[in-house]
């Protein structure tokens, strides 16, 4: 590629010392030259870190810091005490110390995160692989080295160092196997090869390929990892490629000892490093309403310090004949009444700097910095099962964890194991598997498979009436032939390594009947062993399955020549492709699955087409030019498809189930008694959905059931406004919708019932739907009630766009991977951790969290208020009592460490007591102890409490004698107040604390031990001190020690008394369940809500749950007897 034709891409945006590059959708095309390394483009490092050093660390974070309104509010602060005018610290900057030490603190927190990352960086930068250049000495070097156009050697169980062009291997089919897991999260091998037309590769020697001149052009950088078009140009030769022609960064080689490939894509280019999920940053509701609230303190702030501006230019016009003792000439600021009050306005906002809390954000990030490690050491978010910890990835979140209202859950491997077994199938109008008729002894003589769960005897009678002939053997070889499974041996042993465990499932159930697939000898050759039969089929074309066609078809061409296509799929799909012929058949295979798919099973059909061989070759040519296309290759490939399976006949029907993970039933019913709404999304139908929904306790006979299903807007619309109607006044509904009639509902004009109808519904079932409407439904619910919390959760790639799309997002580590796990906020190993997750950590962090923003407003107004109550005795003339030193170290040492160990530690209630009382979560979500009702309460009771102090202290120390006839000065006086301050604001962790751990209590010594002591050190130490001496003449006198126990003990009983009141009005009519009151609900995963439910009758159906068939009329009620208060009773 010459440098012109790639300028795009190295043109790069400067500002300051950050570079970038356009994104990867506004670059070019490629074309290179095998062996010519390009070095117009960057080589192969990668940077995930935030910041790309030291030197940019500091600049980038510091604007990350002062963005924070609090930062900025003290760098505000910071700009004014510098003007001399209105400066009251002689144009010293004093406030800047603890504001540089909280920042200072934020951004270690930030570079240790950062550094985390610089080290993964440098771990993968620096793997070594093998390089082979032209007139270079074959040599290791490391990954990031390398260019597009570079040759390299990969070994067997080797990582794949950039996107490379395969070239040769050391099978000598030119197949090659990969293990995914670190792309796509899939455990299963993928098989991979060498173009067709360059085989001819696998002879020649790594000279000869170092040599190699080969023009190779292909698509410019894209996230799509199956998506990848090209060609390549040899000896005049034009070859296509394909995504199936290169593998990936991240893969790993099995299989094969090594493989030779051409660099393609590497660095930021690589399709793994496109699909690197960039999170969003997040903010919880705590802090948007903590925001507000520091804006609401900063106007009223603004307001009184206004006022005791205009009050004190009030005052010296009144008193100027008297204030000659000031010598205030005509000619100063001060005897000008606007002047003036312009300059007092000033004083007063630096007086009343720390009417916001300069220690908030800090505290706030530490305390949940730590509150997310306490997450990961728990027990309870432990998976033992898959051995997976829970990772908290944004733990700003946590305390709105307490404040869920909407939980959006995908099911497939979220709810369920993602382990499918065969259960029941239906031929030639006959269905088979609903019957246990196979003894043990019988099952132990068949072949021992994985993923099946068939015992009907009546099957294999039928099948031996006829073998290898008749309707169920063209059902089994259907099975052993239409599939992607790719064969292993190991000890002896065969082993499949299949794309889903649905497809495996299938090949299974035909090994479990001696339809064994054993091995493809080529890519064009497969082996089934029918009974002890050996049969080679020559395999044509295979259509792989995919989200937008829903099915998959194989061509093959048995020993007599016939040519057949096999086509499985989606019922909804397969049936408006096959033959209007055998209607009788097809109804009674469509009841059958109809039936398959009400006891919660997911359902397939099988069919086939005989090809004559004039139409083969006709379709063949079409479909080949479609594969050798440059432009729109994927189109044109998917039209050719569709044309070939057309007039397709019926061979029959499938039908897999899914286990449910542990304990969901239980969960969901704990969230919901929570106050929690549901949403399950799933791509099953309606029935099976309907099913699973009862087996997993979303749904039950007590809710009002509305199915929303229909092809046009008129249809869902009436369906909606009748759904409407019905709910009014009750809340206890279930919605159960389509894919398609979420299509209509999205629309603006019907969306606003969609919307209405949902709200009235405890739980909503959303069946065949998309990845982009999950995103979709969520966004919904966030544009039409954007004051609500909500949270999704999945295990998928298919689920990225929902979790990020909802306030907090879970990913589940499981068999689909790791992407949902790394674009989410939280990762668990299991769905049932979400209660724990929830009920107690949620609950817990909301609670101290919302507590620990309270107190650092109310310990501040504690502080700065009682200068405003000193001013009405002069004249609001902007006097500030406070020595610098205490005053600075308030915030910093006195009062900052007991409120964190608070946040850390305290526990209202034990983690089992929340996960058993799931209506104490209720306070969370009704924002009871986050609002601005007791946001008012403790700002009154600071003032009313800055008020007392006040006025008792300056009652004893201002008004008389304190010893020998003489009064206490003015700074004495401050420093007494400020004492009481401490000890006021430290008593309050105590009151307001429920347990007192090691922590807290230390925290709470150390800090008044260190008050006491730096008092002590400025009063007697620093003679130049303008509180010097004044600790002998405090303490030393029994006045100071009356009026100290009278202010602390005053204030603190009072405290003691409120705090008191509001407990017991919020738990006086509780009774506290426990996790054995559980236990049997526990062991049926079933619990009903309502008593009347055990007089109402179960539909008349069977749901499967754990391989064993529940009568949904054995289930028991579980008594739950919980209320918050006499409200919520």
């Amino acid at each position: 590629m010459n440098f012109d034709s790639y300028k795009n891409e190295t043109k790069i945006k400067k500002w300051s010392l950050i570079q970038v590059r356009p994104p990867a959708n506004q670059m070019n095309d490629r074309q290179i030259v095998s062996n010519i390394p390009d070095m117009a483009v960057p080589d192969n490092k990668i940077t995930t870190s935030k910041y790309s050093s030291i030197i940019t660390f500091i600049p980038l974070n510091l604007i990350e810091q002062f963005s924070k309104l609090v930062n900025f509010y003290f760098l505000f602060i910071v700009i004014m005490q510098m003007i001399p005018s209105i400066s009251i610290t002689n144009g010293q900057p004093v406030i800047m110390g603890p504001l540089s030490i909280f920042i200072f603190i934020s951004m270690i927190k930030d570079f240790v995160e950062d550094n985390q990352k610089h080290k993964s960086d440098n771990d993968e930068n620096n793997r070594k692989t093998y390089l082979i250049r032209a007139n270079e000495a074959p040599k290791e070097v490391i990954w990031s080295q390398l260019r597009i156009g570079d040759l390299i050697k990969v070994q067997k169980d080797e990582q794949i160092p950039a996107d490379i062009l395969i070239i040769q291997t050391s099978d000598k089919k030119g197949n090659v196997f990969i293990d995914t897991k670190n792309l796509d999260g899939d455990t299963i091998l993928k098989l991979k090869n060498i173009p067709k037309n360059l085989q001819y590769f696998q002879e020649q020697s790594q000279n000869a390929l170092s040599e190699l001149r080969m023009t190779i052009n292909y698509e410019r950088p894209n996230p799509y990892l199956y998506q990848l078009t090209g060609s390549a140009e040899i000896n005049s030769q034009q070859v296509s490629l394909s995504h199936k022609n290169f593998l990936l960064r991240g893969c790993v080689l099995r299989n094969v000892d090594y493989i030779y490939g051409i660099v393609c894509y590497n660095g930021h280019d690589s399709k793994i490093m496109l699909n690197q999920v960039k999170i969003q940053p997040k903010s919880s509701h705590l802090e948007r309403t903590m925001n507000q609230y520091v804006i609401a303190i900063f106007l009223f702030q603004i307001t009184i310090c206004g006022l005791g501006g205009y009050l004190n230019s009030y005052w010296q016009q009144i008193h100027n004949s008297q204030l000659s003792y000031l010598d205030i000439l005509n000619t100063d600021l001060e005897y000008n009444f606007i002047k003036n009050l312009f300059i007092k306005w000033g004083n007063w906002i630096l007086i009343l700097a720390n009417f916001v809390p300069i220690s908030l954000i800090v505290s706030l990030e530490i305390v949940q910095y730590f509150q997310g490690i306490l997450i990961n050491m728990d027990q309870g978010t432990y998976s033992a099962e898959n051995d997976i910890r829970s990772v908290v990835q944004s733990s700003n979140l946590i305390g709105q964890l307490g404040q869920v209202d909407y939980i959006f859950s995908d099911k497939t491997g979220t709810l369920t194991k993602n382990q499918m077994d065969f259960k029941c199938l239906s031929v030639n109008e006959k269905s088979y598997g609903k019957e246990v008729t196979l003894t043990t002894e019988e099952v132990s003589k068949l072949s021992q498979v994985s993923n099946v769960d068939f015992r009907d005897k009546a099957f294999f009678d039928d099948l031996n009436q006829n073998p290898g002939m008749g309707p169920l053997h063209e059902f089994l070889l259907c099975l052993s032939l239409c599939h992607t499974t790719i064969t292993e041996k190991k000890n002896g042993q065969l082993f499949y390594q299949a794309s889903s465990s649905d497809e495996l499932a299938l090949i299974n159930f035909a090994r479990y009947c001696d339809y064994t697939f054993e091995r493809s000898e080529s890519s064009k050759n497969i082996v089934v062993n029918i009974r002890g039969d050996i049969k080679n089929y020559q395999l044509l074309h295979v259509f792989e399955f995919d989200s937008i066609r829903k099915r998959m078809s194989v061509i093959v061409q048995d020993e007599s020549n016939q040519i057949i296509l096999y086509t499985k799929g989606a019922d909804s799909i397969i049936r408006n492709l096959m033959k209007p012929n055998a209607l009788q058949l097809q109804e009674k295979t469509w009841n059958d699955l109809q039936e398959f798919a009400s006891i919660g099973l997911r359902t397939l059909l099988l069919t086939k087409r005989i090809l004559p061989l004039q139409i083969y070759k006709e379709w063949e040519i079409s479909y080949l030019q479609a594969c050798a296309a440059v432009e729109n290759r994927d189109n044109l490939m998917t039209n050719s498809q569709t044309k070939i399976e057309q007039e397709l006949e019926l061979i029959g029907g499938t039908a897999v189930g899914d286990q449910l993970q542990e304990d969901v039933g239980q969960t969901i019913q704990y969230l919901k008694d929570a106050g929690i709404k549901v949403w399950v999304m799933t791509g099953d139908k309606i029935e099976t959905a309907i099913n699973f929904g009862y087996s997993c306790q979303l749904l039950n006979n007590s809710l009002q059931q509305f199915i929303v299903d229909g092809s046009n807007e008129e249809i869902i619309s009436n369906q909606l406004e009748k759904a409407i109607q019905k709910s009014q006044n009750n809340n206890n509904n279930a919605l159960v919708i389509s894919g398609n009639a979420l299509i209509i509902a999205m629309k603006p004009e019907i969306s606003s019932k969609l919307m209405q109808i949902a709200e009235r519904c405890e739980a909503v079932v959303a069946c065949r739907v998309s990845p982009k409407q999950k995103q979709e439904i969520v966004s919904l619910v966030r544009q039409n009630k954007p004051n609500v919390t909500t949270l999704a959760i999945g295990d998928g790639a298919n689920d990225v766009n929902m979790i990020t799309a909802a306030h907090i997002g879970i990913g589940i580590k499981g068999v689909e991977g790791q992407q949902a796990a790394r674009a989410s906020d939280y990762s668990i190993g299991e769905f049932r951790i979400l209660k724990r997750l929830i009920l107690y950590h949620g609950r817990e962090s909301y609670r101290k969290n919302s507590n620990l923003i309270y107190y650092n407003f109310y310990k501040n107004i504690l502080l700065v208020l009682p200068q405003y109550w000193w001013a009405v005795n002069n004249g609001f003339s902007a006097v500030m009592f406070y020595d610098q030193l205490l005053y600075q170290s308030y915030n910093l040492i006195f009062t900052s460490l007991p409120i964190i160990f608070y946040g850390i530690f305290d526990e209202e209630f034990s983690g089992d007591i929340l996960t058993s009382n799931p209506s104490f979560y209720k306070i969370g979500i009704k924002h009871k102890l986050f609002n601005t009702k007791i946001f008012l309460y403790w700002v009154l009771n600071g003032t009313i409490q800055a008020a007392f102090l006040s006025y008792i202290t300056f009652q004893t120390y201002e008004i008389s004698s304190i010893y020998n006839g003489m009064m206490t000065g003015l700074w004495t006086t401050g420093a007494i107040v400020l004492g009481y301050s401490v000890f006021i604001s430290n008593i309050k962790i105590i009151l307001i604390s429920n347990t007192y751990s090691i922590g807290v209590i230390m925290g709470l010594l150390a800090s008044v031990f260190i008050y006491i002591l730096l008092f002590i050190f400025v009063s007697e130490k620093m003679a130049n001190s303008d509180i010097f001496n004044s600790y002998s003449i405090s303490f030393s006198n029994l006045r100071f020690n009356l009026t100290s126990l009278l202010v602390i003990g005053a204030t603190s009983i009072l405290d003691f008394s409120l705090i008191k009141l509001v407990q017991w009005s919020q738990y006086a009519h509780v009774e506290i369940q426990h996790d054995k009151v559980y236990m049997p609900i526990k062991k049926q995963h079933i619990e009903l809500q309502d008593e009347q439910q055990l007089n109402q009758p179960f539909p008349n159906t069977q749901f499967q749950m754990n391989n064993q068939s529940v009568s949904k009329g054995s289930i028991k009620k579980g008594q739950i007897n919980l209320a918050l208060s006499s409200e919520d009773n």
